[in-house]
């Protein structure tokens, strides 16, 4: 038998409200799902199962690095009943550009062996 784990304080029926939240950044950053995964390297598939598909609650590990990459951290409120409204502000104003070769320089030196081939392979282009 399942064991059902209910808060008073932080209550949802089908997502976690973290979810609503990092849509927020993403929707604010004005990124599609690919350039917020070269930024933060979160992979597309992650963030397309948050937004739009089955994933109810994503690891705060996660939710750390693509808001984090995107210049925001955490601030959530709580009201006057208790209860958390989950959400982010802009700690920082960040220039994409400079911040997807930071990305692809560090999984050139932490990445995987196939993250690193798949990278060379894109940073190589059409005409190489």
């Amino acid at each position: 038998m399942a064991k059902v784990h209910l808060h008073r304080t932080y209550r949802w029926v089908d997502k976690d409200p973290i979810i609503d939240a990092c849509r927020s950044v993403v929707a604010e950053t004005k990124l599609t799902y690919n350039r917020a995964h070269e930024i933060s390297g979160i992979a597309t598939a992650t963030l397309t199962n948050w937004f739009e598909g089955d994933t109810r609650r994503p690891q705060n590990s996660t939710v750390t690095a693509l808001t984090s990459a995107l210049g925001f951290v955490r601030r959530d409120t709580l009201n006057r009943d208790g209860s958390v409204n989950v959400g982010f502000i802009k700690a920082r104003d960040l220039d994409w550009q400079k911040e997807m070769e930071k990305q692809a320089d560090f999984m050139l030196q932490h990445g995987t062996a196939k993250q690193k081939a798949a990278l060379k392979k894109k940073r190589k282009g059409n005409g190489a």
